[in-house]
């Protein structure tokens, strides 16, 4: 129970990394807001874990979604403690091809409506006098791959975004880290999976052999939103397999 009476916001809440963190946050004790766009998923997850769990519908890239979100989670659990920054999209293709507005979906997903979301939650928290914010980014935030600039641009910018808060806010008793994945075999990265020449390659940078799991970013996750890390502000957290360490 390290987060009894706790409470969170989850972003991407009804798969992947976001899912797994509510189960396990829900296991510890925690009371947890899942946000995402597809209701259907949201109501599976609720099933799934039951009343520890308050859905709520909407696209992060709206700031009236992410109004009505801190509003009900407030409303509805009382305040927020942890906010889980999840949601995201994966952008691909070469620069040179990269149209305009796929450039501008993956920064409005992936930077502009975790600004947005942040700033209401930051609010809240400054009142509350603390908080803790746990951005998901990605090892492509530390280095590059070719042909995904837009997404190695939003994670890079993710991490900052992150250490910021941490040197702002640490006073008023807020603390921010990012976690950064490896390849993790959730539905964003299904596709790619399919492509089992890449795959092999890519085996080859993971010193563990293999990839990762949600569970296992969760757990991370849960370290950093419990009082076990209470030294911890503005880290970069490879979960990797050891990707990172590799030339």
């Amino acid at each position: 129970m390290r987060l009894k009476n706790k409470t969170a916001i989850i972003t991407g809440g009804g798969t992947g990394i976001g899912l797994a963190c509510a189960r396990l946050f829900a296991q510890e004790g925690a009371r947890i807001a899942i946000f995402g766009r597809r209701q259907d998923r949201l109501d599976q997850a609720q099933k799934e874990i039951g009343d520890a769990v308050v859905t709520i519908q909407g696209d992060i890239t709206k700031e009236k979604d992410t109004s009505r979100l801190v509003e009900t989670a407030v409303k509805q659990l009382g305040k927020v403690d942890i906010l889980i920054n999840n949601a995201g999209i994966f952008g691909g293709g070469p620069i040179h091809e990269t149209e305009d507005a796929a450039w501008d979906q993956t920064f409005d997903i992936n930077m502009r409506g975790v600004f947005q979301l942040t700033r209401k939650v930051l609010s809240q928290m400054i009142t509350q006098g603390s908080g803790n914010i746990i951005h998901i980014s990605s090892v492509l935030g530390m280095r590059s791959i070719p042909g995904a600039a837009a997404y190695n641009a939003t994670k890079g910018a993710l991490n900052q975004f992150s250490r910021s808060i941490a040197v702002e806010y640490g006073g008023q008793g807020i603390r921010s880290n990012s976690i950064c994945p490896g390849m993790i075999e959730t539905e964003m990265t299904e596709d790619m999976r399919q492509d089992t020449a890449l795959m092999e390659e890519f085996l080859k940078r993971y010193p563990l052999g293999r990839f990762g799991k949600p569970d296992e970013v969760a757990q991370a996750c849960l370290f950093l939103a419990s009082e076990e890390s209470a030294f911890i502000t503005g880290a970069t957290l490879p979960v990797d397999g050891g990707c990172t360490a590799l030339l």
